[in-house]
């Protein structure tokens, strides 16, 4: 079966967002006005079809050939997925996940039971809506990893052992509900999905490496695992479902978790996993080390994070025309696209306003016509 998206077609089609788009004042007013209990979830949702249907209509305005719901309806980026699926609940803690000086506070997700399909789960009416209000434009579903659940469940140990007697039989279910529910994701529609990851993203920085090694763990074999859960999934999907993963590094507040570059994680994770696209994350300085990029199979595209999504300083035009040329000393220019480093939002607290997304998103559009209108020389 072909791939509808598969390979970049046109200079648009190179420019590509990760996902989630910063919320609007209306939809943070109608969040806060629900969990005061002014208005109910009926109310609440047609204020996220409103802004849902005003999102796609700005995409495509602004030329993205490939179109989200901006995950307008998702208070967190992984766990609202999560807890759609059956065995899993979200409770709130005391103790916070580290992002680079900061401790964040959030809901974390824990076993009630096995991980099963769940039919109800709520992303699939989100899913139609979006495609009935994209009326024929591209869409992509964003999901957090098979990877990325099997890592957040672990976190939490004390709690799987309650469920799985070994890692295998918890991967063996995780795998089973994500190829159920992104195979219904493809029953009504859907032939675009991306996987967002960051628990791959951690082995990019040294620290949490050293921590590693020095607890005993073998990471290549760790980082084989995850990749393998990744791929049984992918391996299971439909021959004309195009997946692609997103390297997320983690935001909050603007911060990120992880630092560093790609060259130990790229010969396992480059060349390991089974995707039609990689969305990788770059240093905002532009002062990047391109050359992991030799690991990608034949045919693999990739998509530049060059552009910063978090912060309002816009880059230079040209010096993000040089970057895409110094990755095309390792891959085919026509096989690279450009884009920002991760997803707009990150919560209400984001460095970026709300109007600085559609100047990214235009300096974005202007570098992938620059590079790709014409037939481009090396």
């Amino acid at each position: 079966m072909e791939k509808a998206f598969h390979k970049f077609m046109s200079a648009s089609s190179h420019a590509e967002v990760v996902g989630s788009f910063i919320l609007p004042e209306r939809l943070k007013e109608a969040r806060a006005r629900h969990a005061s209990g002014i208005i109910d979830s009926q109310q609440l949702s047609a204020v996220e079809n409103e802004c849902v249907t005003e999102l796609v209509a700005r995409q495509k305005k602004a030329g993205l050939s490939v179109v989200t719901d901006g995950e307008y309806r998702r208070m967190h980026w992984a766990n609202d997925f999560f807890c759609g699926l059956a065995g899993i609940d979200k409770v709130n803690i005391r103790g916070g996940h580290l992002y680079q000086s900061q401790e964040v506070l959030t809901d974390i997700v824990l076993l009630s039971g096995k991980v099963k399909y769940n039919p109800a789960h709520p992303f699939f009416s989100h899913f139609r809506f979006l495609k009935e209000v994209a009326h024929g434009a591209a869409v992509k579903q964003t999901l957090p990893s098979p990877s990325q659940l099997f890592v957040t469940l672990k976190s939490h140990n004390g709690n799987v052992i309650h469920y799985y007697g070994s890692d295998s039989e918890l991967a063996a279910d995780i795998v089973d509900a994500y190829v159920a529910t992104v195979k219904t994701l493809y029953d009504i529609g859907c032939r675009h999905v991306q996987f967002d990851d960051n628990s791959l993203g951690r082995f990019c920085d040294p620290d949490y490496i050293d921590r590693k090694i020095i607890s005993g763990i073998d990471v290549e074999s760790e980082i084989a695992g995850l990749i393998d859960i990744n791929n049984r999934v992918i391996d299971s999907l439909p021959g004309d479902m195009f997946v692609a993963a997103h390297i997320c590094r983690g935001n909050h507040h603007s911060p990120w978790v992880p630092a560093g570059d790609y060259n130990l994680i790229a010969p396992f994770l480059f060349a390991g996993v089974h995707v039609d696209r990689l969305l990788l994350e770059f240093d905002i300085t532009l002062d990047n080390d391109f050359s992991p990029l030799r690991y990608l199979p034949e045919g693999v595209e990739v998509v530049l994070g060059l552009v910063a999504s978090h912060h309002p300083q816009m880059e230079n035009l040209e010096k993000l025309v040089e970057s895409v040329y110094a990755a095309a000393n390792y891959v085919d220019i026509d096989r690279i696209g450009v884009g920002p480093r991760c997803g707009f939002h990150s919560d209400e607290m984001t460095a970026l306003a709300e109007n600085y997304q559609w100047d990214k998103i235009g300096l974005i559009m202007d570098t992938a016509k620059r590079l790709w209108q014409a037939p481009v020389l090396c």
